[in-house]
């Protein structure tokens, strides 16, 4: 009988012969950054003003600066949910494209107003013609990454946590991924 230990102990030394080879499954370490992005939001699509809020539908697109896969294409679609609060709910599923490789990453996370902002009643922002404020808004999150390329393996066993802001007015975003 092979031992939990074991197969870690053998896993790690196949990902160290990898490494050796250059064709290594990237180690990520808690707080390692996994990626950085640079990006804006599409036009905001709202789908309606329901009871939990205004749900909208947007793409998004950008590059990744920093990581492993610096300059790769990063893009999705966000259904985000702008609460009574001011605080959207984010769910967004995005692709990092590299050309070679595709990451798939689930993210859920929030959008919260800069601090002292009154936001207007979500009937108003749910009216035609509404243009949100050229102000930064923090995104806080989670997301968890699959990938079929052998290079970036490591990164399916990866949870990150996300900082970063959008700003909803001028539809700038900057986003930031570090491992758990």
């Amino acid at each position: 009988m092979v031992s939990a230990t074991q197969d870690q102990t053998t896993q790690d030394q196949k990902d160290q012969q990898s490494t050796d080879t250059g064709d290594t499954p990237t180690e990520v370490k808690s707080g390692d950054l996994v990626y950085r992005f640079e990006g804006s939001l599409g036009d905001l699509y709202p789908i309606g003003l329901f009871e939990e809020g205004i749900r909208f539908h947007n793409q998004f697109e950008g590059r990744v600066v920093a990581g492993p896969c610096a300059g790769a294409r990063i893009f999705g679609l966000d259904q985000f949910m702008l609460r009574p609060d001011g605080v959207g709910l984010i769910i967004a599923p995005e692709i990092i494209d590299t050309g070679t490789e595709r990451v798939s990453v689930d993210v859920r996370g929030y959008v919260v107003p800069p601090g002292g902002i009154q936001m207007p009643p979500l009937d108003v922002i749910a009216a035609p013609g509404f243009e949100f404020p050229p102000l930064d808004f923090r995104v806080v999150g989670s997301a968890t990454i699959r990938t079929a390329a052998p290079r970036l393996a490591a990164l399916n066993r990866t949870v990150v946590a996300l900082e970063g802001t959008v700003n909803m007015g001028t539809g700038r975003l900057e986003v930031e991924a570090r491992a758990l």
